[in-house]
This record gives C-alpha cells, sequence and structure tokens, in this order.
C-alpha cells in the first residue's frame, strides 16, 4: 500500500534467507513511478545475493498486506538492478526475515500454503537506528570486524569512519568477545559508542552515534 494510492496487488516470494524487510523488484518500482519524490529515501548498501550486489534505494512505503494482517510503514528497498531476479518482472519483489520474523511461521508442503500467526513482536515498529556501516567479520572465527562501505552523511561518516577501518574495541569492550550479528544489533540503538578503530598503523578513537535514517 503506498500513501494516497489504492492498494496494490502483487506476487511476492517470501525469502527467509534475506536479512531485509520488502524489495521490490525495478520493473514494479518503475510501472509504479516508486519513490515518490518527496519521499526520502538512502542509497542501500552492502546489499546482495547469489547474483551478485544489488543497487537500489531504502525508504518506506505505507503499509504491506499479507492476507489479514498489516505491516505499517515497512522498510522498503527499491531496486534500481537491471540484471538478475531484481530486474526481473515475473514477481514484484521479495518479503524478507525482518517482516517474517514478526510470525510463527508453518510450513504446510502437504497443501502448498504457508500459515503465519503473528508473534509478541507483531505490533513493533521497524525505527531500529543506523550506523550507515557494512560491516563484515574476517578470519578464521570472523570476528576481525571491518568496514567495508561507509553510506555518505550518515553516522559512519559524521564519525570520520572509512572504508577498511578494523574496529577492535566497542566501549573499551574487545570487539572479538562479539559476534557480527550482536555487533549489528548494537548499532541499532540510538545511543553514542566509543570505538577504537585500527586503520594502517594507528589506532584511533571515535565516536559515533547512531539514528534512524529513513
Amino acid at each position: 500500500m503506498l500513501q494516497g494510492r489504492d492498494a496494490i496487488k502483487g506476487d511476492f516470494v517470501v525469502d527467509l534467507g534475506s536479512g531485509g524487510a520488502l524489495a521490490l523488484a525495478r520493473p514494479f518500482v518503475e510501472s509504479q513511478h516508486l519513490p515518490d519524490s518527496n519521499q526520502k529515501t538512502i542509497r542501500a548498501i552492502g546489499a546482495g545475493g547469489t547474483g551478485g550486489a544489488i543497487a537500489g534505494r531504502i525508504g518506506r512505503i505505507s503499509a504491506l498486506k499479507i492476507g489479514k494482517f498489516t505491516i505499517d510503514n515497512p522498510l522498503t528497498m527499491f531496486s534500481e538492478d537491471t540484471q538478475g531476479a531484481f530486474a526481473s518482472a515475473a514477481i514484484q519483489g521479495n518479503i524478507g526475515a525482518q517482516i517474517m520474523c514478526k510470525f510463527k511461521i508453518l510450513l504446510d508442503y502437504d497443501h502448498n500454503r504457508i500459515i503465519l500467526e503473528p508473534n509478541a513482536s507483531f505490533k513493533e515498529l521497524m525505527d531500529h537506528a543506523s550506523s550507515g556501516l557494512k560491516i563484515i567479520g574476517e578470519g578464521k572465527d570472523y570476528r576481525t570486524f571491518r568496514v567495508r562501505e561507509v553510506l555518505e552523511n550518515s553516522p559512519g561518516t559524521e564519525a570520520g569512519l572509512q572504508r577498511d577501518d578494523v574496529i577492535t574495541a566497542i566501549n573499551e569492550r574487545p570487539a572479538a568477545e562479539l559476534t557480527l550479528t550482536k555487533l549489528v544489533e548494537q548499532f541499532e540503538r540510538a545511543v553514542p559508542y566509543k570505538l577504537t578503530v585500527r586503520r594502517g598503523e594507528q589506532t584511533l578513537q571515535v565516536t559515533i552515534t547512531p539514528r534512524k535514517l529513513v
């Protein structure tokens, strides 16, 4: 559902392997003239799949309705891909884990259906803060945390972080004590973090305060 428009029906893949929320394919995006010119969006960073990197903008739509359930104001990627799955007109997009985690999911293969039951998180809004960083885990145990990309005009750029910086500590706690998932979850809270960063031969101290970007 789009602000000020009638609801639009579409065919979507339920993609439990996707860490995103809602992703709309480029042909559908273009046919619906999305996003609106007055709509705030940011560049999608670090998005990708089996077909490689995904290009697009991140914003929101008014609502997504799945059967009788309505997800208000979900984060939405508007694809700009010219090849791959999100360049296809066969489907309108993907529904990822950020939305599906709001349900208990029953896969009824015998009857070719999916049964959704809302869980305790169903009414929680998608209002996570963002650091504007794409961070990857490297090394034997994936606990060397390297900045792969920094979004422009974000807390990451404001903190002076750069591509290839390695985060070695957060609030004086060694980063290696965390998993990548836990590290990323920390940066979804809008509170200041003091980071120790290795940049080449230098060790830097910076403060980053994640915030809601869209």
